[in-house]
């Protein structure tokens, strides 16, 4: 049986971090091949097959795939379509992502392939992938959509930020909500712990919802004026349930600057009294210490008890040393 080759795409600078991911949770895949924002690992496991690549869930990647080769640019074309007779696919079956790795260089797959390329995959659709590292190496391998694995090239989306905006945390909310197709109405109250300065506060407001903030730190002026905004200036360790808002609570995002452990509890504890109102919680989970990969599975689980029936956890790519922890009720799997 022919080697099976894994790759990953990661955000630049965070490659260690999903070393050790890998490492921990998948320790059949042995590093192969390494260079600034994608990965190749030798799968000395059970083989995964073009159904089963989806069931690869690592945090750090913002692509996983079947890794099938590489090529010059004008040979790849003649690679992909020899590989696809030698593995029996055909490129019919196939919707095609191109995208650039820690390179200015743009394969132009449109000329070559003579078709679209880089449009919204839903799910169960078989994705080509076409990763330039430069103009002399372009990668190529499939992955299959799933629920919980987004949609655009590299999870690479366009977010507009308004110029009012007064953090990136706008971005990463934004990224957040559009890679996994979180709906948020315009009837939703939100808490967000950890609001300051209130670039995400300034995304739920955008979206109609009434937000109540949390920070010891102060919020920009701007927001203080808005209707639909109400501040809190405590730390999350000092709040009670009497210093939050009655009525209902839809959704917590969570951006704090704690030990992940710490804030986990604390948000839950309070999140108790929205028990029967709450859909979700949005928290983005600062990884301080690299033995947080290790309790990757823990937050989840941590999150489970507590009634969430949908976890995911990612990074998006604005994100640093840092991901996303999406759970959501209502949603068995």
């Amino acid at each position: 049986m022919n080697d099976q080759f894994i790759f990953f795409c990661v955000n630049i600078g965070n490659e260690a971090l999903l070393k050790e991911e890998v490492s921990a949770f998948y320790p059949e895949l042995t590093l192969s091949y390494s260079r600034k924002g994608f990965l190749t690992f030798k799968n000395k496991g059970i083989k995964y097959d073009y159904e089963t690549i989806s069931q690869l869930s690592i945090t750090f990647a913002t692509r996983v795939g079947l890794c099938l080769g590489k090529a010059w640019p004008d040979d790849l074309n003649s690679t992909v379509k020899n590989k696809f007779q030698e593995i029996g696919l055909s490129l019919s079956e196939c919707m095609i992502h191109n995208y650039s790795v820690n390179t200015e260089y743009s394969y132009d797959a449109v000329s070559e392939f003579g078709v679209p390329v880089n449009k919204y995959s839903a799910d169960g659709k078989l994705v080509l992938n076409l990763i330039a590292l430069s103009e002399k190496e372009v990668w190529f391998g499939v992955h299959r959509v799933a629920s919980d694995i987004t949609r655009y090239p590299n999870s690479r989306v366009e977010i507009d930020i308004p110029d009012s905006s007064p953090s990136a945390a706008y971005r990463k909310i934004a990224e957040t909500a559009e890679l996994f197709s979180l709906k948020f109405s315009e009837r939703d109250s939100w808490l967000d712990f950890g609001c300051s300065p209130g670039g995400a506060t300034s995304f739920l407001l955008s979206t109609g919802a009434k937000v109540w903030g949390i920070d010891t730190a102060d919020i920009d002026e701007s927001l203080l004026a808005h209707k639909n905004f109400k501040f809190i200036k405590a730390s999350v360790q000092d709040l009670s349930h009497e210093k939050l808002p009655d009525g209902a609570i839809d959704w917590v995002h969570v951006d704090l600057n704690l030990n992940p452990k710490q804030a986990i509890k604390e948000v839950l504890r309070l999140c108790k009294k929205y028990n029967r109102t709450l859909k979700g919680v949005v928290f983005t989970v600062q990884v301080v210490k690299m033995e947080y990969i290790k309790s990757i599975e823990d937050f989840e689980d941590t999150f489970y008890d507590w009634g969430f029936f949908t976890m995911i956890s990612r990074q998006v790519p604005s994100h640093k040393k840092e991901y996303v922890l999406i759970a959501q009720r209502g949603i068995r799997r």
